[in-house]
């Protein structure tokens, strides 16, 4: 289709559109290959499913940024009508780029929330049975309703809803450049990312690793920061400079980028676990992982995780009584020997309360590749069904 020449030209514009397009799906997809390795299909958990939500948003709004650059928008056609009168094909051309503008802004803010949905529902994986759960779904809530609060405001912040694609009369900023837009998804996207990042600090302070090992952590969890500084960056600019289409796409995607990477930081942090290359099979059937507990409250199970994945788990002693909480996953590296020895104490913890009576027994599962017995050995060679029962009293019958 060809387009009238209307608005501002970079031919740099489109290359960054497109390259940083690239770079964010090479993450998603990188996140996604890693999820399937350590946990399989049937691990993946909510956090995946916005994460497949942000590829859509993601390339909903790099399309139609790419057709507003071309075909432009009535942030251009209102400064244009006032130089000169416009053809009816230019208006038509202008109505279509505002069009494509406010499906921008919908793909765009969805993108971004789905973004916190991605983390919300990871940090809930993180604080299974940890005191500080309640807060991580009450933070669910406000996102939910800060979400619901943008849409509203970009849908009724320029009334009648014709105006946000009118070029002709002038329909007004709050109908072009949105000022309203900007200001309330800024200021709500922002405190809503001040609370997601308040989640991992509590878990920061008990863990018992190194300092050092705690600061890389708490970079990963805590990369929200870049994104607050981003969405405050892009305000400011796309406000305080000569309003435009090309400058307010432009640093969207700049901002889009860094919450991508910011958000999948820690799934991707198995990359650079040598464990995570020897190729052994985790989520393949052969070395799926599940953990049951029996005891006087009751059985409970956990699902496989992945054992390279950055999900801390924090079994911690409650300061009431003799409760212990714990999370369903872990944050440090787990090798398969490490985890085949330490499975019952991980499993005897996770359950409510420490057993005090011996009767709570912990059956852990290894369905892997069966292999070859030696002797009369009672343990297999890295085959089979493994059963460690773990108890406190006479022995089993």
């Amino acid at each position: 289709m060809g387009y009238i020449e209307l608005s501002e030209r970079d031919d740099s514009f489109l290359r960054e559109v497109w390259g940083l397009y690239i770079f964010g799906m090479l993450i998603l997809a990188l996140r996604f290959v890693i999820r399937l390795k350590t946990v399989g299909i049937r691990g993946l958990k909510w956090d995946d499913l916005f994460a497949l939500l942000v590829t859509v948003f993601y390339t909903i709004d790099a399309a139609t940024v790419h057709i507003v650059y071309h075909a432009g928008s009535n942030v251009e056609g209102v400064f244009l009508e006032s130089q000169r009168p416009l053809s009816d094909a230019e208006l038509a051309q202008l109505e279509e780029g505002s069009k494509q503008q406010l499906l921008a802004w919908y793909s765009y803010s969805s993108l971004v929330w789905c973004l916190k949905g991605t983390m919300v529902c990871f940090f809930m994986r993180m604080t299974t049975g940890v005191a500080n759960r309640k807060s991580v779904v009450w933070i669910g809530y406000a996102c939910i309703v800060t979400y619901v609060a943008v849409e509203l405001t970009i849908t009724f912040g320029c009334w009648p809803y014709g105006g946000n694609f009118q070029v002709t009369p002038d329909p007004g900023t709050k109908c072009t450049l949105k000022p309203q837009n900007f200001i309330v998804m800024t200021v709500l996207n922002v405190l809503t990312d001040a609370a997601i990042l308040s989640i991992p600090l509590p878990l920061l302070w008990t863990l018992q690793v190194p300092n050092r090992q705690k600061i890389v952590i708490g970079i990963l969890l805590s990369s929200g920061v870049f994104v607050i500084t981003a969405a405050i960056i892009r305000i400011v600019i796309t406000l305080g400079s000569a309003p435009s289409a090309l400058n307010i796409n432009r640093w969207g995607v700049r901002e889009t980028i860094v919450g991508i990477i910011a958000v999948n930081a820690p799934i991707l942090r198995p990359l650079f676990s040598k464990a995570f290359w020897t190729g052994i099979p985790f989520s393949s059937g052969g070395g799926t992982k599940g953990v049951t507990t029996t005891g006087a409250g009751g059985t409970r199970s956990t699902a496989p995780h992945g054992p390279y994945e950055l999900a801390p788990s924090v079994h911690s002693h409650s300061k009431h009584g003799n409760d212990y909480t714990g999370s369903e996953e872990s944050i440090i590296n787990k090798s398969p020997i490490n985890s085949t020895h330490s499975a019952g104490v991980v499993g005897a913890s996770v359950g409510g309360k420490q057993p005090t009576d011996g009767s709570v027994v912990v059956h852990t599962l290894y369905q892997v590749t069966e292999g070859p017995r030696s002797g009369n050995s009672s343990q297999w060679d890295q085959a089979g069904f493994h059963k460690a029962t773990a108890y406190g009293g006479k022995s089993p019958v």
